[in-house]
């Protein structure tokens, strides 16, 4: 499963680079770029054995490809999971994170995390399972855990204050679904759902539009996720809903490199907003 990097990304040079590692339930991902040069920026994708134990199959690529370990300026460590829930910064409390997370959830993971959200005055609060945390833990040099739905928190707040109707931006994910709602930089919406069927995608995105009341003819939907898919569910949400579009990458991120435009939209908001 070898897979190669830039040959301009170097033990020696690594230090100027960030490195974001994204974990999922199917494999892993990866990118790296250097700040300070344009056109730096790579991509990679990997695909575990579904039959092996995730951690197995995590620790065995680790071991084949020595490069994540190396020093870098900054090191991502991105978790793709459903399970997460928002709150209030005012009433959040770091030694009751498990506590929150067992309310929203049944069977929490082992490992509850938080990222700070200060544009929201609110946490993301989410859980990992408890030996990969601690295997990328010792294997990454300061990692830091990073919810996939904040990074894209950050840059929608951002696009929704220069648009005066709402938008609801829905990313398409394997088998789950990001939805959320702005008002001119105002969150009125965020979850997950876990879907695989189209029927299902169309269900979640006009109920959440239903129940927030958006206006048919003049609020905004913003579709990200595999072309093919996008386009069927779009065909039918446009008896619904008249403004739709896919997701647009911002501007700046173009001049990270060309494969910018392969990575998910996690990865992308990770690399052009200030978390």
């Amino acid at each position: 499963m070898a897979i190669s990097i830039p040959d301009t990304l170097t033990a020696d040079n690594s230090g100027k680079y960030i490195m974001s590692i994204r974990l999922r339930s199917d494999g892993l991902s990866f990118s790296g770029y250097n700040p300070s040069e344009n056109e730096s920026f790579f991509y990679r994708n990997a695909e575990f054995d579904r039959a092996k134990p995730y951690i197995a199959s995590l620790k065995k690529f680790f071991f084949e490809h020595e490069f994540l370990a190396y020093s870098y300026k900054r090191t991502n460590l991105v978790c793709v999971t459903p399970q997460y829930t928002m709150v209030p910064e005012d009433v959040f409390s770091d030694k009751q994170k498990p506590e929150l997370l067992s309310f929203a959830f049944s069977s929490p993971e082992s490992k509850c995390l938080h990222n700070l959200l200060p544009r929201e005055s609110a946490d993301v609060v989410f859980g990992i399972d408890d030996e990969v945390y601690e295997f990328c833990s010792r294997s990454l040099i300061n990692p830091a855990f990073v919810h996939h739905i904040t990074p894209q928190l950050a840059l929608w707040k951002q696009q929704s204050r220069m648009l005066i109707p709402r938008q609801l931006y829905v990313v398409l994910h394997r088998k789950m679904m990001d939805v959320v709602c702005y008002a001119q930089g105002s969150l009125l919406f965020v979850n997950t759902f876990e879907c695989e069927k189209p029927d299902d995608i169309l269900y979640y995105i006009l109920y959440v539009w239903k129940q927030i009341g958006m206006d048919q003819e003049r609020d905004q939907l913003y579709l990200y996720g595999g072309v093919s898919l996008r386009n069927s569910i779009t065909a039918t949400l446009r008896n619904y809903i008249q403004y739709i579009s896919p997701a647009e990458i911002p501007s700046e991120a173009y001049l990270l490199g060309a494969e910018i435009v392969q990575a998910p939209l996690d990865l992308i908001a990770l690399s052009v907003c200030e978390l």
